[in-house]
């Protein structure tokens, strides 16, 4: 006969007097302190229940650890990335067709309408749609880097001098910190709408030419003709681009924290491209794209017929939309891409996330498969722990139902005594398996982590430039023992205990006591 047995029987011996019918109510009412009793009575058990419970916890731990960590990874870079999306050909899907659909395909281009109806889209904060083209310059010297003296030698027009088109009169490059106004103003939506000769540079040019705000600087538009005969290529035609300055911007493009993993060389060449950037209204690149298609008309009539017979439109836009937050990527590419013509799709920033990602995102699943089954083991193994232990105590209980305690007593007297065992296992099993989750992580994704393409810089539509590597994504990588994890963890470890433990509790449902007691 074990404490338990020993303890009720004492209690049913004494059941003939009022004084015992008393203790035996006070026991029956106190099922509270009962369980409390059968925790420090049965040490033994009690620390097996223990040890069970810390052994998973850690798994569990470990793996809510890691998945709160790999979370606020993505959190962190997708907010550095931000939330921008273009509209691309989807030259992947096009590979999969047949050679006849290939050459049956329709190229479909994305217009002003379209555009604009996906601008419409309740998630996109703003957005716009430019046009380019390269020009030259002999009266105005493209900026080359610093501590650059040497003259750069051209024959002809240099066409260092990027003419980018906007449509957003606030110009969206500086809405999004890329640059910055530092004299001057921004653009009207009179003077986008109308295409007038007004420009904003950047200030490093401004500066190499000594230019300011109100002057005006002159750039070439020429056309070349290639001489089959000699090989050369000759100017055909040309034209003056005279451009007001209204503004001057300084470039954010280079940051003083890029770290030590960073292609140096390349944000060089970034700088530098976006230094000889000029903006410009639409119309005004679409005009000077026009001067050379029409020279082109004139001088090849066959061309010229085929483009009247088409209709071709020669303004090619690419359109920038930035959305409201990175949460609203995915619901705006499903809205989006049912407008677009066959085989586009939407291309943004969450899927540079994807390409850099690989190691923690690995993490992330391999902890999400260690949390199952830590979660089924847990289930599986307490509740088996648990239904011994009820076997084993068959007597005891048998006895409290005798006695007339109540089913639902006794069973809150079994919780009790698993959940206050499973708490102190579960707050050990926390601090545990945060460090193990720590030790474990870090090597496995140092040993997943390997250079690859997806360390360079990233483009998008060749408009927005992402320079975040596998680097740092790892980085940003860190196991933490927050507010948020620690109520994650008890939440999932104090309702898989819960739930592991009601499930042997039929077993009292379905004692009966005049059976046990015979």
């Amino acid at each position: 006969m074990n404490e338990g047995d020993a303890f009720a029987v004492n209690c049913f011996k004494h059941a003939g007097d009022n004084q015992g019918r008393s203790e035996i109510r006070r026991d029956r009412m106190n099922f509270i302190k009962r369980g409390f009793l059968g925790i420090t009575r049965k040490k033994g058990k009690s620390l097996i229940l223990l040890a069970v419970i810390f052994i998973l916890g850690n798994l569990i731990s470990g793996a809510i650890s890691i998945q709160q960590a790999t979370s606020n990874v993505e959190n962190n870079i997708k907010e550095k990335l931000g939330a921008t999306a273009t509209l691309e050909m989807d030259w992947l899907e096009y590979e999969k067709l047949s050679m006849e659909e290939q050459e049956n395909f329709i190229f479909e281009e994305i217009g002003v309408d379209l555009i604009e109806e996906v601008g419409g889209i309740s998630y996109v904060k703003y957005y716009d749609y430019n046009m380019s083209t390269w020009l030259g310059s002999e009266s105005i010297q493209s900026y080359q880097g610093e501590g650059v003296d040497e003259e750069i030698i051209h024959y002809g027009p240099s066409m260092d001098f990027q003419l980018k088109g906007i449509n957003y009169a606030p110009v969206l490059d500086f809405e999004e910190g890329k640059g910055s106004l530092a004299d001057g103003r921004v653009f009207t939506q009179d003077e986008v709408n109308n295409g007038s000769s007004v420009a904003i540079i950047s200030k490093k040019l401004a500066e190499r030419n000594n230019l300011h705000v109100g002057d005006t600087f002159t750039l070439d538009n020429v056309v070349y003709d290639y001489d089959y005969e000699t090989g050369e290529e000759e100017i055909a035609d040309s034209r003056d681009v005279v451009l007001e300055i209204i503004g001057v911007f300084e470039s954010l493009l280079l940051n003083e924290d890029l770290g030590e993993n960073n292609d140096q060389g390349m944000m060089d060449w970034l700088d530098i491209d976006y230094q000889n950037t000029i903006y410009v209204p639409n119309k005004v690149v679409s005009a000077e794209n026009f001067f050379q298609i029409e020279y082109y008309m004139k001088d090849d009539p066959e061309y010229a017929e085929m483009v009247e017979e088409e209709g071709t439109n020669f303004d090619y836009y690419e359109p920038i939309f930035v959305l409201n937050s990175h949460e609203d990527i995915e619901a705006f590419e499903q809205e989006a891409n049912p407008l677009l013509p066959q085989l586009y799709h939407v291309v943004s920033t969450g899927d540079h996330y994807d390409n850099i990602a690989g190691p923690v995102e690995s993490m992330s699943t391999l902890s999400r498969y260690v949390l199952f089954a830590a979660i089924f083991a847990t289930v599986l193994i307490t509740g088996l722990v648990v239904l011994l232990f009820l076997r084993d105590r068959k007597h005891e209980l048998g006895i409290y139902l005798s006695l007339g305690e109540q089913r639902g007593k006794v069973i809150g007297q079994i919780l009790i005594e698993v959940i206050v065992v499973a708490f102190v296992g579960i707050t050990l099993s926390l601090f545990s398996g945060n460090f193990l989750a720590s030790q474990v992580s870090d090597t496995l994704i140092e040993a997943d982590s390997q250079p690859g393409y997806d360390d360079m810089g990233y483009y998008y539509g060749g408009s927005i430039y992402s320079d975040l590597t596998t680097d740092d994504v790892i980085a940003s990588y860190e196991v933490t023992l927050d507010a948020n994890y620690v109520l994650i963890f008890y939440g999932v470890g104090l309702a898989t205990i819960l739930i592991s433990t009601l499930i042997p509790l039929v077993y009292i449902v379905r004692l009966n006591p005049k059976k046990i007691l015979m």
